[in-house]
């Protein structure tokens, strides 16, 4: 196993719960017009809601590890690994959210892990 594998494999797991996290504040702040009357009160709701707080945090702790892998690891190689945050936002979704899973959603889901793998095969 590649010595960057487990921290590319942490700082995307951390990028999902951040997105999800925002998925959060979103839900949460209300609605969120970005022009007109309200957008200030609700950009200052927004500013204020923890969630979206945490999920930064998660962002540039994500952002940080990422750095620390691009140091090592061979690009081809890394970057792929990016599309498995898609497969742990479904997840996280369809598990704490109650959202649906279509077929078609697991089919693709499917792909990404194989695809992942695929790439993972010593040559």
């Amino acid at each position: 196993m590649q010595s960057w594998l487990p921290t590319a494999l942490v700082s995307i797991g951390i990028g999902a719960v951040g997105q999800f996290l925002l998925k959060l504040a979103a839900r949460s702040s209300g609605p969120l017009p970005l022009l007109g009357p309200g957008a200030l009160g609700a950009l200052w709701r927004l500013a204020g809601n923890p969630y979206l707080l945490i999920g930064l945090v998660c962002f540039v702790s994500s952002l940080l590890l990422w750095v620390k892998v691009l140091g090592t690891a061979p690009l081809s190689s890394s970057y792929p690994l990016v599309s498995l945050g898609y497969v742990l936002v479904a997840i996280l979704s369809w598990i704490v959210l109650g959202e649906r899973l279509g077929l078609r959603q697991v089919l693709a889901i499917a792909v990404i892990v194989a695809g992942v793998a695929l790439l993972g095969l010593r040559r």
